[in-house]
């Protein structure tokens, strides 16, 4: 079965009053050849019209998206998410009469003790045009990096090691995604063709993926880690075994302008992830896409790309099922 390609990409305070280069972050994403994309920092529907024209403007595949903004008293908290995908390779899912599932900003929290995030994610299903019986469920998640309202809104999110409570907010909300959250989505059954009767359902792959705040140990990143049992979360009933991790350790996003910590060439933290479980039959491979530093596009000048662009690069992940 052919290889497919789930990215994520913050496309830092993305609007229609925004300078940014659309010609060029649909060349980003058409090149990297994604199938579905997670966005977020995306504030309105007309900006994220812009994108969708633009990759259909490349001419080598056809596009659709979805735009929603979580609903929240907060201005900050209320960053819209998207989803953009190649129409040639997916579509959202349907059920047995035909009604699709648009994707929802998901607010069903699977435990009354769980808690509420602060900003709920965006959640859709996609099956694959070749083979209907695979179904990519995918939440797309930008967890607040702090509730400071003018900490959370400033430019340089950089680090915030000097601000505990800030990090142990981002992991309580990492935790209820990944532990809560995601099991329970990837254990809906929906039947596809016989009115339950049969039992023939999609198989899902369920996969979280977003800009975390959130730093892996072996990215190389200075600090504000995931702790070791949230890289592994072992689930485990009467019946099934999840085993859930996080991966994609490259830096991904760009040093601030002010910030004199050390950095990888330009790269300061690896905020950018993936989260499934790896018992599901499927070989993973993820990085970030370097596109400051390709001389086709920036040739190292990460300013043009932060005005252009994004503070972040692109990651993806690539699937193939086995």
């Amino acid at each position: 079965m052919d290889k497919y390609r789930v990215g994520s990409f913050n496309l830092y305070k993305y609007s229609t009053n925004t300078a940014k280069a659309h010609d060029t972050i649909a060349r980003i994403i058409d090149e990297n050849r994604i199938d579905i994309l997670g966005v977020q920092e995306i504030f309105s529907k007309e900006a994220l019209d812009k994108i969708v024209r633009a990759l259909n403007n490349t001419g080598h595949s056809h596009w659709d998206g979805r735009w929603e903004s979580p609903n929240s008293r907060s201005v900050s908290a209320a960053e819209g998410y998207a989803f953009i995908w190649n129409t040639d390779r997916i579509e959202l899912s349907r059920n047995r009469s035909g009604k699709v599932f648009e994707p929802v900003i998901h607010n069903q929290y699977p435990h009354k003790d769980t808690g509420d995030l602060i900003r709920n994610p965006f959640y859709g299903r996609f099956v694959i045009r070749a083979n209907k019986m695979f179904e990519f469920r995918v939440i797309n998640t930008h967890i607040m990096f702090s509730q400071n309202r003018s900490v959370n809104e400033d430019d340089n999110h950089d680090s915030s090691v000097t601000h505990l409570s800030d990090v142990a907010l981002r992991k309580r909300e990492f935790d209820i995604l990944a532990s809560k959250i995601l099991p329970k989505l990837d254990d809906k059954t929906y039947d596809y063709q016989w009115n339950e009767v049969d039992g023939i359902c999609r198989r899902p792959y369920t996969i979280l993926l977003g800009d975390y705040n959130l730093n892996l140990k072996e990215s190389g990143a200075q600090d504000t880690f995931l702790d070791e049992n949230q890289q592994l979360i072992i689930i485990q009933d009467a019946n099934s075994e999840k085993r859930i991790v996080t991966v994609q350790k490259n830096l991904s996003t760009l040093r601030a302008k002010t910030q004199n910590r050390p950095t990888i060439d330009g790269y300061r933290n690896n905020f950018d992830h993936f989260t499934y479980d790896e018992n599901r039959p499927m070989q993973i491979d993820s990085w970030a896409v370097d596109i400051p530093n390709n001389p086709e596009f920036y040739s190292g000048d990460y300013d043009k790309y932060k005005a252009e662009v994004s503070d972040h690069l692109m990651v993806v992940m690539e699937i193939q099922f086995v």
